[in-house]
């Protein structure tokens, strides 16, 4: 950041190649390495001890990834002599430990203003406990990216970046997002208040604030899903029209988490239209009636979902190509559209939803960035309608794309496309297994998934007879005896 008074702050740009948030704008950082709890600090703002470590560690990876020196007695070294400790630093030539001794620097949490701290949400498979601190650039420094974990660099406004964002411009991590609306809306000081609130609130328990993309929210809830899953992500779509998407809590104290952050977002401005779902499945569905009620709004759904929740009244039947209108865009566009398109083959009303301004393609059970989906033949999974399905959706995904079950993902095609060369190399493999003589999906299962947990070969036997199902229809196997040939 340049100064508090009127903050300007430097983001950096993740590599794209990175797993977690590649292309994604981030305020620089990083993780601890083991010789950040050795280092002493001059704890002149009186922190709490257990923030030392994270402060020798933000020290240090902000000199990594920009190269300013936050210590005391960097204004002594050139600019010259802090590239070239910066450049050794980069290539593990020196440790961070030796360069404050060689030039007698200090690490002082001075400069350090704590604005809390966020655990990654249960959407992710791996969690990160993330500390985050305000600083000013020291006078006469200048921070520049080297190209590598990051490729580029720059100041943004919070007011500019979130107009960039909602333009479709950037994309910021989702923590940055929340910290930045604070700071366009309250006064410096009240926004740091706030944030350092939020952050308390999630740490007890509160239901986070997650934008992946503009105008839609990420709501991970804990529900009965297939491991490995625990948690099936509850979706709010929309700015001033609301649509609730596959609401799936069925624990009391999970249920009143989600009506309390969906009671800090709807009033006479945001009004939520109707409750939508994927499908038919408990764990996206459980908590539909109690928000039904609760606000006063209709059930939308699938004929082939209503078909199978006998007990649930619904407000509509959703078509193929069907559009609810969501009002104005983020960024003020008018004929924002959500579109529904229906994708079977793991259920057979699946039901999946595209936006139509940034793209971002709401799955369902379509796909998991946690582990394949499994087609029960038992529960009308269809693995033929599934790939044609798989194909809908490759011809659709242009932006963002959002899961039931793990993170959104930016690069939508490719996981698409992965998903179905996925399938058609499990469909190979079963051919390659199949013979003259008869074989049963237990007898097969261990041979056509010896790539996986044999823990979870009695769900891989579903997708495997739902395989099986698909090559019989197409004439390529078929049953004898109990057991299925070539």
């Amino acid at each position: 950041m340049q100064n508090f008074d009127d903050p300007d702050f430097f983001l950096v740009k993740r590599n794209p190649e990175l797993k977690f948030f590649g292309d994604y704008y981030a305020f620089p950082g990083g993780t601890l390495d083991a010789e950040d709890s050795e280092i002493p600090v001059n704890n002149s703002s009186v922190f709490p001890k257990a923030l030392k470590p994270y402060i020798v560690a933000a020290t240090r990876e902000v000199f990594e990834e920009t190269g300013v020196l936050l210590t005391k007695g960097q204004e002594n070294l050139s600019p010259e002599n802090k590239l070239s400790y910066r450049n050794a630093l980069l290539n593990d030539e020196i440790t961070f430990l030796e360069i404050l001794d060689n030039e007698s620097l200090e690490v002082s949490t001075e400069p350090f203003r704590f604005l809390g701290e966020v655990l990654t949400p249960e959407f992710a498979p791996v969690r990160y406990d993330t500390k985050f601190f305000l600083v000013e650039i020291p006078d006469g420094q200048t921070p520049e990216v080297i190209n590598g974990e990051l490729v580029e660099g720059g100041f943004y406004t919070p007011a500019r970046a979130i107009s960039i964002w909602k333009k479709g411009g950037i994309d910021l991590v989702p923590p940055l997002v929340f910290m930045f609306l604070h700071w366009m809306s309250l006064p410096f000081e009240g926004a740091l208040e706030r944030i350092l609130k939020d952050t308390q609130e999630y740490e007890a328990g509160k239901i986070h604030q997650i934008y992946f993309s503009p105008g839609i929210r990420m709501v991970p809830l804990k529900t009965r899903p297939i491991p490995p899953a625990a948690y099936t992500n509850c979706y709010v779509i929309g700015e001033k029209y609301l649509f609730l998407l596959d609401p799936g809590a069925s624990n009391p104290d999970e249920q009143e988490r989600l009506l309390i952050y969906l009671d800090s977002i709807i009033d006479k401005n945001h009004k939520l239209q109707a409750i939508l779902l994927s499908h038919h499945h408990p764990d996206h569905v459980e908590a539909a009636v109690l928000c039904s009620s609760r606000y006063d709004v209709p059930i939308y759904a699938h004929s082939h979902t209503a078909g199978e929740l006998h007990d649930l009244e619904f407000g509509r039947l959703i078509q193929h190509e069907e559009e609810f209108d969501l009002g104005q865009s983020p960024d003020g566009n008018e004929g924002w559209k959500l579109k529904a398109f229906h994708t079977p083959g793991h259920a057979r009303g699946h039901v999946v939803f595209q936006e139509n301004r940034y793209g971002a393609l709401l799955a369902g059970d379509m796909l998991s960035t946690l582990s394949t989906i499994v087609i029960d033949p038992e529960d009308n999974g269809d693995m033929g309608n599934y790939m044609k399905s798989l194909d809908l959706l490759s011809k659709l995904v242009t932006g963002t794309i959002y899961p039931a079950h793990g993170p959104a993902v930016k690069d939508s095609k490719k996981l698409v496309e992965t998903y179905i060369q996925h399938r058609v190399q499990r469909e190979l493999k079963i051919l390659q297994m199949l013979g003259n003589t008869p074989q049963t999906s237990k007898e097969l299962v261990r041979k056509v998934y010896d790539d996986v947990d044999p823990g979870i070969w009695l769900l891989a036997e579903k997708s495997l007879r739902a395989g099986l199902t698909k090559l019989m229809k197409e004439n390529k196997c078929k049953k004898r005896n109990n057991g299925y040939i070539l």
